[in-house]
């Protein structure tokens, strides 16, 4: 109200400029009548990765990437929090969101589950580790696997999925994929090693009640993976065609390097061997070639390339340049040389099946099936159809090609694949800090630091314990790596008024990715470089690297925002921390448990077996500061005591006057020492008291007095 009525006033008395600053008048009354306002965060409508009801359940050999299919959830669960807030401006109201679900990978027992994406990023490693906070069980398909437990708690009776494998994620945060359920892929191992297709085909095809037997040699391949819906001879077909196999009767896969028959054409039929009789016609071989272009030029074979992360690859043969490319689809998993040499033996085949024949045989050669290879003195031919009709075997028969053909190398290209890195476990640092820059804090709050020294640690979740373990509350995700590591030496003691040219510190960071840099003075002064070291927060304008993770930081700025009480308090082997607020995680904790401890878990990839971390909840940010530069002078049998005290609500001096001191009753605590014993006690509110002079030697203790939280350091003066 009052920014409306001042706006006005200021408009009609001044004009435009008078409005102005009506506005800003009235605004700051209006704050501080009505209070801070709140600004909400931004506030997500989630999606939830949709579920298609009649998809066909994927049948899997070998080591494949799948994505599944969502087969349950739960609501995603909205979790509200505030920070911020108080004095020094509005609160901010943050949302987070998690969500738990089920995701169906195939049909039939797995071994394991290898690496996890979500929404293509590497979220999990071969070695199970994740790189992102996630609890997953996995079900592996067995006849007799049990329900869910979290599935059964929320349904009340629910299914087990027998036969079926799936993974089961719960609670999973859902702010690192933009507060939706993300689309995830599995890396699935049906069985140890690679797979002999003749032994996965008819393996597959029983369990959609087919019954196939196999002989010869197939190939062996990472993985084979049926999921589409259509007749099952729309998969086998590609796959036939690829390996040179053919299908015997409709139940026998033949492959290739079958045992050969040795056959001469005096057994082909002519008048005297026709059981007919005399006078039945001669009927001699038959040969004949196909035109060219019958037989493509080109062959692709389109693949997963287990190599690139399971992406689509592609491999081209060819013999000469031509107007027909034939494009085979295989669902199954492949290098890229194992791939070519497929594509190269498939055009080979390809090209001498352009050399047919037919040839008659007596009833007595009815073992011949569709699939063998005659051995006939002007080559090899395999056979590709029988008729017997009359007593008599008719056979169609190809030029069988070479079994191996020279290849080009080849390689799968590049692509864009995320390192399997193992992200180790994570260092935690909880600080107790005095306000950061632009912050005036109005309930205890701690800092959280963290990194790992893996090359593969990207950020690690936090839950936090108010009752010794008992329950744990996620309080969020530490945002990035801080720069972070241990002092090497001793930090000495230095005048924290002035530039510390003297002392040095040596630190060693904790991962090969940290570096440390140094500035200019006016960077410094404008408050770059700011660390902590142990309990003093300094500023730093020289870092030399010393090789090994290891730097000489010179050039300091002493117990800076009101830590020059912890200057002579170092030792080595202190914590060292860069303090970069985008990198830390702030807990925010109500007043009334100041003094308490809280436990904190970690739940990084590589933090299964990291203890708890145990912090004390503090007050340093609402802590006031200790004032400075007491100073006294005795005069007519009295002795006046002066000193200037420090604010926490700015630790600049913009304007070059005094600071408000961020405390509403201004209030000092004093006391009055002799040699042996405390002569008086009392508060003042203004930073100067006077009282009568004293023989002997006398001491003085000055602490400011908080609004919210106890005392200030003690300055002290004989």
């Amino acid at each position: 109200m009052a920014t409306l009525v001042l706006g006005v006033l200021g408009r009609a008395v001044l004009g435009p400029v008078g409005g102005l600053i009506g506005t800003l008048v009235g605004g700051s009354v209006d704050r501080r009548l009505l209070g801070s306002p709140r600004r909400e965060g931004r506030r997500a409508t989630p999606e939830v990765q949709a579920a298609s009801y009649g998809e066909p359940i994927p049948l899997l050999s070998g080591r494949m990437r799948l994505s599944g299919n969502v087969i349950w959830a739960t609501p995603v669960r909205e979790t509200v929090s505030q920070t911020g807030g108080g004095k020094r401006g509005p609160s901010t109201t943050n949302y987070a969101y998690s969500a738990s679900f089920a995701v169906l990978l195939c049909a039939g027992s797995i071994v394991d589950i290898g690496r996890i994406w979500a929404d293509g990023k590497l979220i999990r490693d071969a070695g199970g580790q994740w790189l992102v906070p996630a609890s997953m069980r996995v079900h592996r398909g067995g006849e007799r696997q049990p329900a869910d437990p979290l599935i059964a708690a929320a349904e009340g009776v629910a299914p087990a999925f027998r036969g079926c494998s799936y993974v089961v994620f719960e609670d999973l945060q859902l702010a690192e994929f933009g507060n939706r359920l993300p689309n995830l892929s599995f890396e699935v191992l049906a069985s140890n090693g690679p797979v002999d297709l003749g032994e996965a085909i008819p393996t597959m095809a029983s369990n959609i009640g087919l019954a196939l037997t196999t002989t010869g040699q197939f190939p062996s391949v990472d993985g084979l993976y049926i999921g589409a819906s259509g007749p099952f001879s729309d998969t086998l077909g590609p796959i036939l065609t690829a390996t040179g196999a053919v299908l015997a009767g409709g139940v026998r896969l033949v492959g290739t390097a079958v045992q050969p028959l040795s056959l001469n054409l005096d057994h082909a039929l002519d008048a005297s061997a026709v059981e007919g009789g005399p006078g039945a016609r001669p009927d001699r071989d038959r040969q004949r070639r196909m035109a060219a272009g019958s037989v493509p030029d080109v062959i692709e074979i389109s693949y997963y390339d287990v190599e690139r992360d399971y992406q689509p690859g592609l491999q081209r043969s060819r013999i000469q340049p031509g107007a027909r490319t034939d494009i085979i689809a295989l669902p199954i998993g492949l290098d890229a040389p194992a791939a070519k040499r497929l594509c190269t033996e498939l055009l080979v085949r390809a090209t001498a099946k352009r050399q047919r024949r037919s040839l008659r045989l007596p009833w007595r050669f009815l073992g011949i099936t569709p699939g063998d290879i005659l051995v006939l003195p002007d080559g090899v031919w395999q056979v590709v159809e029988c008729r017997f009709e009359g007593f008599v075997l008719s056979l169609d028969l190809v030029r069988a090609g070479a079994s191996y053909a020279p290849f080009s190398a080849s390689d799968g290209g590049r692509a864009l694949v995320h390192g399997d890195v193992p992200a180790g476990p994570t260092t935690l640092v909880v600080m107790d800090l005095p306000p950061l820059p632009g912050e005036l804090p109005d309930r205890p709050r701690l800092w959280l630091a963290g990194a790992g020294q893996a090359a593969g640690w990207r950020r690690a979740g936090v839950a936090m314990s108010l009752d010794g373990g008992m329950s744990y509350t996620g309080i969020g995700i530490l945002p990035a790596p801080a720069t972070m590591g241990r002092t090497l030496t001793a930090l000495a003691s230095a005048n924290p008024a002035t530039w510390d040219e003297l002392a040095s510190v040596d630190v060693e960071l904790l991962s090969d990715g940290m570096w440390l840099e140094g500035r200019s003075r006016a960077a410094v002064l404008a408050g770059g470089n700011l660390a902590m070291v142990g309990d003093e927060l300094i500023q730093f304008a020289h870092a030399l690297p010393l090789g090994d993770r290891r730097f000489r930081l010179s050039g300091l700025l002493r117990g800076r925002r009101g830590t020059d009480w912890a200057v002579p308090t170092h030792g080595a082997d202190e914590a060292f921390v860069v303090l970069d607020p985008a990198a830390l995680l702030q807990l925010s904790l109500p007043i009334e448990r100041l003094g308490e401890a809280v436990r904190l878990r970690l739940l990084g990839s590589g933090d299964s077996d990291m203890s708890p971390v145990w912090a004390t909840i503090g007050g340093e940010a609402l802590r006031p500061l200790a004032p400075v530069h007491l100073r006294h002078s005795r005069s007519s049998g009295e002795i006046q005591f002066d000193w200037i005290p420090q604010s926490r609500a700015g630790f600049g001096w913009p304007d070059l006057t005094d600071v408000p001191l961020a405390e509403p009753n201004p209030l000092w605590r004093l006391t009055l020492r002799d040699g042996t014993s405390v002569i008086e006690t009392l508060e003042v509110t203004a930073p100067t008291w006077r009282c009568a002079d004293r023989s002997g030697p006398l001491w003085l203790e000055v602490a400011q007095v908080g609004h919210t939280l106890g005392r200030s350091a003690i300055l002290a003066i004989p």
